[in-house]
């Protein structure tokens, strides 16, 4: 078992690249000044869409995160699900705290539309983020066709609510897909062991001949 956690979490080729365009993406978008005020001009929506996503679509792709491995029998997908759940939590609570008091044109970056604190990135969008990097990367990214609208509602029904600014729903993606791509890894190809031996058995036919 210890074997097996450690492989999950050395042997992945993790996309530097990515990583560090959404760190920047995260750094630029902290710094970008919200108007609070305009927000505040209409009150929170009441529209069902948005309260059923708030309520209960939001949680499709984390119960698609946390159901697929056991569906494929993939425990390095289970262990890595665990590693992104620390990492993520540990990299978006950290940001939150951390950008909590700092001001940018006189706007508090932490301060949500409704008046909350830990505004700055948005824990809601870096789950659902962070569970659509993951689902997509081990298991294909066609997921994206279900998985990438549930996080735009998300982002969107955030917003909607006064429960963060625009900022923070898009540093908070970016935070989750941050998460996901240090600790996921491609899910190898499930190979068919009995047509492996019928075309051994058939190649060694055909060269005894």
């Amino acid at each position: 078992m210890r074997r097996l956690a450690w492989n999950a979490l050395v042997h992945i080729r993790r996309p530097w690249r990515l990583i560090v365009i959404c760190l920047l993406g995260i750094a630029v978008i902290s710094i970008y000044p919200s108007d609070l005020e305009v927000y505040r001009e209409t009150p929170p929506s009441t529209h069902p869409i948005v309260v059923g996503v708030e309520d209960y679509g939001r949680y499709i792709n984390t119960v698609v995160q946390i159901g697929l491995p056991f569906v494929m029998r993939d425990p390095v997908g289970i262990l890595q699900n665990l590693y992104i759940a620390v990492g993520s939590t540990m990299l978006t609570h950290g940001l939150k705290r951390a950008l909590d008091p700092v001001l940018v044109a006189g706007t508090q970056l932490g301060e949500r539309p409704n008046g909350g604190r830990h505004n700055m990135p948005s824990g809601h969008s870096s789950m659902a983020s962070s569970a659509m990097y993951f689902v997509g990367r081990r298991y294909g990214w066609w997921h994206l066709i279900y998985m990438l609208p549930i996080l735009l509602m998300t982002m969107f029904a955030r917003v909607a609510l006064d429960a963060h600014t625009i900022s923070a729903v898009l540093a908070g993606a970016l935070a989750g897909i941050v998460g996901a791509a240090l600790f996921t890894s491609s899910f190898p190809p499930q190979v068919n062991i009995e047509f492996v031996k019928n075309e051994i058995l058939r190649i060694g036919r055909a060269s005894s001949r």
